[in-house]
Protein backbone atom coordinates (compact mmCIF):
# COMPACT_ATOMS: atom_id res chain seq x y z
CA UNK A 1 0.00 0.00 0.00
CA UNK A 2 2.69 2.53 0.45
CA UNK A 3 4.05 1.43 -2.86
CA UNK A 4 0.92 2.42 -4.75
CA UNK A 5 0.32 6.10 -3.48
CA UNK A 6 3.03 7.78 -5.17
CA UNK A 7 1.73 5.86 -8.63
CA UNK A 8 -1.87 7.40 -8.00
CA UNK A 9 -0.67 11.18 -7.22
CA UNK A 10 1.17 10.68 -10.41
CA UNK A 11 -1.54 9.49 -12.42
CA UNK A 12 -3.60 12.15 -11.04
CA UNK A 13 -1.38 14.96 -11.81
CA UNK A 14 -1.09 13.26 -15.62
CA UNK A 15 -4.98 13.70 -15.90
CA UNK A 16 -5.07 17.13 -15.30
CA UNK A 17 -2.23 18.08 -17.56
CA UNK A 18 -3.92 16.34 -20.21
CA UNK A 19 -7.43 17.23 -19.78
CA UNK A 20 -9.05 14.63 -18.72
CA UNK A 21 -6.29 12.09 -20.35
CA UNK A 22 -6.87 13.01 -23.74
CA UNK A 23 -4.16 12.47 -25.67
CA UNK A 24 -3.86 15.06 -28.24
CA UNK A 25 -0.31 17.48 -27.99
CA UNK A 26 0.37 20.52 -26.60
CA UNK A 27 0.10 23.02 -29.31
CA UNK A 28 2.64 26.23 -28.77
CA UNK A 29 1.60 29.69 -30.32
CA UNK A 30 3.19 30.83 -32.91
CA UNK A 31 5.59 33.96 -32.09
CA UNK A 32 3.91 37.30 -33.98
CA UNK A 33 6.04 38.42 -36.52
CA UNK A 34 8.14 41.60 -35.82
CA UNK A 35 9.04 44.09 -38.30
CA UNK A 36 12.71 44.06 -39.66
CA UNK A 37 15.00 47.15 -38.24
CA UNK A 38 15.45 50.18 -40.23
CA UNK A 39 19.17 49.90 -41.49
CA UNK A 40 18.35 54.18 -41.77
CA UNK A 41 16.52 55.86 -38.98
CA UNK A 42 16.78 59.44 -38.36
CA UNK A 43 14.37 60.98 -36.06
CA UNK A 44 16.27 63.65 -35.06
CA UNK A 45 15.68 63.20 -31.45
CA UNK A 46 19.15 63.25 -30.44
CA UNK A 47 21.20 66.36 -30.87
CA UNK A 48 20.63 70.22 -30.79
CA UNK A 49 17.58 71.97 -29.75
CA UNK A 50 14.94 73.76 -31.78
CA UNK A 51 16.23 76.76 -33.61
CA UNK A 52 20.35 75.40 -33.93
CA UNK A 53 22.33 74.77 -36.80
CA UNK A 54 22.33 70.93 -37.85
CA UNK A 55 26.39 69.68 -38.41
CA UNK A 56 25.77 65.73 -37.81
CA UNK A 57 22.97 63.32 -37.45
CA UNK A 58 22.74 60.26 -35.29
CA UNK A 59 21.30 57.33 -36.54
CA UNK A 60 19.07 55.08 -34.88
CA UNK A 61 18.82 52.44 -37.10
CA UNK A 62 21.22 49.40 -37.00
CA UNK A 63 24.46 49.07 -39.44
CA UNK A 64 24.67 52.33 -41.29
CA UNK A 65 27.32 54.99 -40.99
CA UNK A 66 27.18 58.30 -39.27
CA UNK A 67 25.02 61.27 -40.98
CA UNK A 68 27.34 64.48 -42.16
CA UNK A 69 25.72 67.77 -43.75
CA UNK A 70 27.03 68.99 -46.48
CA UNK A 71 26.01 72.53 -47.93
CA UNK A 72 27.00 74.86 -50.87
CA UNK A 73 26.13 78.65 -50.95
CA UNK A 74 26.09 79.58 -46.97
CA UNK A 75 22.50 77.27 -47.18
CA UNK A 76 21.87 75.53 -43.28
CA UNK A 77 19.74 72.65 -41.93
CA UNK A 78 18.40 73.78 -38.43
CA UNK A 79 16.30 71.94 -35.98
CA UNK A 80 12.69 72.49 -36.19
CA UNK A 81 9.50 70.90 -34.74
CA UNK A 82 8.38 67.62 -36.10
CA UNK A 83 4.01 66.84 -36.78
CA UNK A 84 3.83 65.00 -33.49
CA UNK A 85 6.03 67.84 -31.35
CA UNK A 86 9.19 66.21 -31.66
CA UNK A 87 12.60 67.25 -33.55
CA UNK A 88 12.44 67.20 -37.61
CA UNK A 89 15.12 68.96 -39.80
CA UNK A 90 13.95 72.23 -41.84
CA UNK A 91 15.68 72.27 -45.53
CA UNK A 92 16.40 76.19 -47.04
CA UNK A 93 13.64 78.24 -48.53
CA UNK A 94 13.48 78.28 -52.21
CA UNK A 95 14.99 80.94 -53.70
CA UNK A 96 14.99 80.92 -57.33
CA UNK A 97 18.53 81.89 -57.43
CA UNK A 98 20.61 81.44 -60.31
CA UNK A 99 23.61 79.27 -58.71
CA UNK A 100 21.20 77.64 -55.55
CA UNK A 101 22.52 77.32 -52.08
CA UNK A 102 22.10 73.49 -50.99
CA UNK A 103 21.97 71.28 -47.95
CA UNK A 104 21.90 67.40 -47.79
CA UNK A 105 21.94 65.14 -45.11
CA UNK A 106 24.71 62.42 -46.25
CA UNK A 107 25.43 58.74 -45.48
CA UNK A 108 28.85 57.54 -46.84
CA UNK A 109 31.51 54.99 -45.93
CA UNK A 110 29.48 51.97 -47.82
CA UNK A 111 32.23 50.44 -49.62
CA UNK A 112 31.71 47.25 -47.73
CA UNK A 113 27.49 47.06 -49.07
CA UNK A 114 25.78 48.40 -45.77
CA UNK A 115 22.61 50.31 -47.59
CA UNK A 116 22.84 48.01 -50.82
CA UNK A 117 19.34 46.50 -51.54
CA UNK A 118 20.73 44.01 -53.76
CA UNK A 119 18.19 41.43 -55.00
CA UNK A 120 15.43 41.45 -51.63
CA UNK A 121 12.94 43.36 -51.09
CA UNK A 122 13.03 46.58 -49.06
CA UNK A 123 11.68 49.94 -48.47
CA UNK A 124 12.34 53.79 -47.51
CA UNK A 125 10.88 57.13 -46.52
CA UNK A 126 10.09 60.00 -44.79
CA UNK A 127 7.32 62.20 -43.12
CA UNK A 128 7.54 65.80 -44.85
CA UNK A 129 5.90 68.83 -44.63
CA UNK A 130 6.71 70.76 -47.94
CA UNK A 131 7.22 74.65 -48.63
CA UNK A 132 4.20 76.69 -50.16
CA UNK A 133 7.11 77.52 -52.85
CA UNK A 134 9.49 74.95 -53.58
CA UNK A 135 10.70 75.34 -57.70
CA UNK A 136 10.39 77.02 -60.30
CA UNK A 137 14.02 77.63 -61.95
CA UNK A 138 16.42 75.14 -63.62
CA UNK A 139 18.19 75.55 -60.59
CA UNK A 140 16.06 74.31 -58.18
CA UNK A 141 13.30 72.90 -59.81
CA UNK A 142 12.30 69.85 -57.63
CA UNK A 143 12.43 68.35 -54.23
CA UNK A 144 14.43 64.99 -53.64
CA UNK A 145 13.77 63.87 -50.56
CA UNK A 146 16.03 60.21 -50.79
CA UNK A 147 18.23 59.25 -53.00
CA UNK A 148 20.87 56.94 -53.75
CA UNK A 149 22.55 56.77 -56.80
CA UNK A 150 22.07 58.86 -59.91
CA UNK A 151 19.97 58.50 -63.05
CA UNK A 152 22.48 57.71 -65.38
CA UNK A 153 24.54 54.99 -62.83
CA UNK A 154 24.02 51.41 -62.77
CA UNK A 155 21.78 51.27 -59.69
CA UNK A 156 19.19 53.94 -57.91
CA UNK A 157 16.52 54.48 -55.61
CA UNK A 158 14.93 57.65 -55.01
CA UNK A 159 11.96 58.94 -53.81
CA UNK A 160 11.10 62.96 -54.84
CA UNK A 161 8.30 65.73 -54.72
CA UNK A 162 8.35 67.13 -57.89
CA UNK A 163 5.57 70.17 -58.52
CA UNK A 164 4.25 68.61 -55.43
CA UNK A 165 3.68 65.04 -56.68
CA UNK A 166 5.49 62.47 -54.84
CA UNK A 167 6.79 59.63 -57.18
CA UNK A 168 10.09 57.19 -56.91
CA UNK A 169 12.29 55.13 -59.20
CA UNK A 170 14.14 52.28 -58.49
CA UNK A 171 17.15 51.06 -60.91
CA UNK A 172 18.47 47.59 -61.06
CA UNK A 173 20.63 45.05 -63.35
CA UNK A 174 16.91 43.96 -64.66
CA UNK A 175 15.49 47.68 -65.38
CA UNK A 176 13.82 50.57 -64.26
CA UNK A 177 10.63 51.29 -62.42
CA UNK A 178 8.72 54.04 -61.76
CA UNK A 179 5.77 55.38 -59.86
CA UNK A 180 3.84 58.32 -59.43
CA UNK A 181 1.23 59.76 -57.58
CA UNK A 182 -2.09 60.26 -59.28
CA UNK A 183 -2.65 63.48 -56.45
CA UNK A 184 -0.73 66.31 -55.47
CA UNK A 185 -0.04 66.54 -52.18
CA UNK A 186 -0.74 70.26 -50.33
CA UNK A 187 2.20 72.09 -49.19
CA UNK A 188 1.97 72.94 -45.74
CA UNK A 189 0.09 69.67 -44.17
CA UNK A 190 2.12 66.84 -43.14
CA UNK A 191 2.37 63.42 -44.85
CA UNK A 192 4.01 60.55 -44.71
CA UNK A 193 5.76 58.76 -47.77
CA UNK A 194 7.12 55.39 -48.70
CA UNK A 195 8.76 53.59 -51.70
CA UNK A 196 8.75 49.42 -51.27
CA UNK A 197 10.08 47.23 -53.92
CA UNK A 198 9.58 43.67 -54.28
CA UNK A 199 10.85 41.45 -56.21
CA UNK A 200 8.09 42.02 -58.80
CA UNK A 201 6.41 45.68 -58.31
CA UNK A 202 7.49 49.00 -56.97
CA UNK A 203 4.48 50.60 -54.42
CA UNK A 204 4.61 54.55 -53.73
CA UNK A 205 2.19 55.03 -50.03
CA UNK A 206 1.06 58.70 -49.42
CA UNK A 207 -0.37 58.82 -46.15
CA UNK A 208 -2.33 62.36 -44.78
CA UNK A 209 -2.81 63.76 -41.37
CA UNK A 210 -5.24 66.52 -40.69
CA UNK A 211 -7.77 65.28 -43.82
CA UNK A 212 -5.49 66.84 -45.72
CA UNK A 213 -5.58 66.13 -49.71
CA UNK A 214 -3.40 63.40 -51.85
CA UNK A 215 -3.24 60.50 -49.95
CA UNK A 216 -3.40 56.88 -52.16
CA UNK A 217 -1.14 54.24 -52.89
CA UNK A 218 0.00 53.13 -56.51
CA UNK A 219 2.65 50.82 -57.98
CA UNK A 220 4.39 49.40 -61.15
CA UNK A 221 4.69 45.82 -61.91
CA UNK A 222 7.82 45.25 -63.22
CA UNK A 223 11.36 43.52 -62.18
CA UNK A 224 14.30 45.58 -60.94
CA UNK A 225 16.35 43.03 -60.32
CA UNK A 226 19.78 43.69 -57.95
CA UNK A 227 20.68 47.16 -57.19
CA UNK A 228 24.34 47.21 -56.25
CA UNK A 229 25.56 50.76 -55.65
CA UNK A 230 29.61 50.64 -55.46
CA UNK A 231 29.97 52.78 -52.26
CA UNK A 232 27.77 55.73 -53.36
CA UNK A 233 26.33 57.93 -50.69
CA UNK A 234 22.97 58.19 -49.72
CA UNK A 235 21.49 61.69 -49.66
CA UNK A 236 18.25 62.94 -47.69
CA UNK A 237 17.29 66.10 -49.22
CA UNK A 238 18.83 66.86 -52.27
CA UNK A 239 21.70 64.98 -54.69
CA UNK A 240 25.43 65.10 -54.65
CA UNK A 241 28.08 63.64 -56.36
CA UNK A 242 29.99 60.49 -56.00
CA UNK A 243 32.39 61.81 -53.42
CA UNK A 244 29.02 63.10 -51.35
CA UNK A 245 29.78 66.92 -52.60
CA UNK A 246 25.84 68.71 -53.36
CA UNK A 247 25.88 69.81 -56.98
CA UNK A 248 24.71 72.80 -58.72
CA UNK A 249 21.51 71.79 -59.46
CA UNK A 250 20.68 69.55 -56.21
CA UNK A 251 16.96 69.93 -56.34
CA UNK A 252 17.02 70.94 -53.00
CA UNK A 253 14.19 70.10 -50.95
CA UNK A 254 12.66 73.04 -49.42
CA UNK A 255 10.52 72.11 -46.23
CA UNK A 256 10.89 70.44 -42.98
CA UNK A 257 11.75 66.47 -43.09
CA UNK A 258 11.23 63.91 -40.25
CA UNK A 259 11.50 60.40 -39.60
CA UNK A 260 13.78 59.38 -42.56
CA UNK A 261 14.10 55.35 -42.65
CA UNK A 262 15.83 52.54 -45.16
CA UNK A 263 15.00 48.99 -43.86
CA UNK A 264 16.47 45.72 -46.05
CA UNK A 265 14.47 42.93 -45.92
Amino acid sequence: MVRVAPAVLVLLLLGVAGCGGDDSPTVTPTPTPTAPPSTLKLDFEEGPTVGADVTSVQNAGTGAPDVDVRTTGGAKVTVEKGREGGNAVRFPAYTGAPTAPAAVLVAEDMLDGTLDPASGDFSFGATVQLDEKSAGSDADNGNNLIQRGTFDSLGQFKLQVDKDVPSCRVLGDDGEVFVKSETPIDPGHWYTLTCTRTESEVVLSVKAYDDAPGAGTWSTKGPTGTISLKGLPLTVGGKTGPDGTPVGSPDQFNGVVDDVFLTLG
